[in-house]
C-alpha cells in the first residue's frame, strides 16, 4: 500500500524549526525589553493600562517563553493575536502595503507565530522534554499538528509576497514612501538595486511554491548578505541596526529550504500521484 504522507526522516527540518523559534522569540523579546527598560535606546512605557504599556511585559515574557519552547502553542496564539491587533490598529490605516505603511515587521512576526501554533516547539524545547516524559503528544496537539503543512503554506505565501515587494522598490522605485516611525531603514533596502531581480523572481517562485526549496536557499543567502552588508556594520543589535526583518526572513527561508513548500504549492501539485508528502512531526 502506497503511503501518501510521511514524517520527515531527516532531522534538519526539525532542527531548523527549533532555530527559527529561538531566533524569533529572542528578537521579539527585545521589543518588550525596549518598552520596559529602554533597551537599545527605546522609549520606556510603564503605563500598563494602555495597549503599548501592556505590550511590554507581554512581548518580553512571550518572546522568552517562545525561545525556551515552553507553552509554545498557547504563547504563539496570544502573540499572533497581539500582532494582528497592532497591525490593524496602528499600521493598516496608513495604507495597504506593509512595506510602505510601517507594518512589515508586525506582519512577519504575526505569521511566524501562526506557524508555531500549528507546528509546536520542535526539538531543543521544554515542551519536547515534557512530551518525551509523558510519552504522548495529547489530542489537541495532534489536531493542531495536522494543520502544520497548511500553515507552512500560508507563512510561505505571505512572507514571500512581503519580501518580493522589496524587489519592486529596488527595481521600479515603488513603495518608496518612508515608513512611519522607522528611524533605521531595513537592511534589505540598502542592498544594490540588482538584488531586486532576486527578490522578485525568488519571491514569486516561493509564493507559487514552484522550485520552492532552491528559491528559499537563494533568498536565505540574500538575507545573510543583507545582514552582513548593511546591518552588522551599524552595530550588534538587530533592533537598532535595521536587521530584525532580515533575520526573521533568513530563518524562515532556511526552514522552508529544508521542509518544502507545504500542501498548496505548485511543487505539490506537480508531484506524481501517490508520491510522499513531507510533514513536520507534532511536538
Amino acid at each position: 500500500m502506497t503511503e501518501k504522507r510521511r514524517i520527515l526522516d531527516s532531522s534538519w527540518p526539525l532542527r531548523l524549526l527549533a532555530i527559527m523559534r529561538i531566533v524569533v522569540g529572542v528578537l521579539f523579546a527585545q521589543y518588550g525589553a525596549q518598552k520596559l527598560w529602554g533597551f537599545a535606546g527605546g522609549r520606556i512605557n510603564h503605563d500598563f493600562l494602555t495597549l503599548r504599556g501592556f505590550a511590554g511585559p507581554l512581548e518580553l515574557l512571550g518572546g522568552l517563553l517562545l525561545a525556551l519552547g515552553l507553552f509554545t502553542r498557547l504563547t504563539a496564539f496570544i502573540l499572533c493575536g497581539e500582532m494582528a491587533v497592532a497591525y490593524f490598529m496602528a499600521w493598516a490605516p496608513r495604507g495597504f502595503w506593509p512595506i510602505a505603511n510601517g507594518g512589515e515587521l508586525t506582519v512577519v512576526f504575526c505569521y511566524a507565530f501562526l506557524y508555531f501554533v500549528a507546528a509546536g516547539a520542535g526539538p531543543w524545547s521544554v515542551d519536547q522534554l515534557i512530551a518525551d516524559r509523558r510519552g504522548n503528544t495529547g489530542r489537541m496537539k495532534r489536531i493542531l499538528g495536522s494543520w502544520e503543512s497548511r500553515c507552512r503554506s500560508i507563512v510561505r505565501i505571505v512572507l514571500s509576497f512581503t519580501f518580493s515587494l522589496h524587489g519592486y522598490r529596488h527595481l521600479l522605485g515603488a513603495f518608496n514612501a518612508p515608513s512611519p516611525r522607522r528611524a533605521v531603514p531595513p537592511a534589505l533596502d540598502l542592498l544594490p538595486g540588482v538584488f531586486g531581480v532576486v527578490e522578485i523572481l525568488g519571491g514569486t517562485l516561493l509564493l507559487l511554491g514552484l522550485f520552492a526549496r532552491p528559491a528559499a536557499v537563494v533568498l536565505a543567502m540574500e538575507t545573510l548578505i543583507a545582514y552582513a552588508y548593511a546591518a552588522a556594520l551599524r552595530g550588534p543589535g538587530p533592533i537598532r541596526n535595521g536587521g530584525t526583518e532580515t533575520l526573521i526572513y533568513m530563518v524562515v527561508f532556511m526552514f522552508l529550504a529544508a521542509a518544502g513548500a507545504g500542501t498548496s504549492g505548485l511543487d505539490s501539485a506537480l508531484r506524481p500521484r501517490g508520491a510522499l508528502q513531507a510533514t513536520i512531526p507534532s511536538s
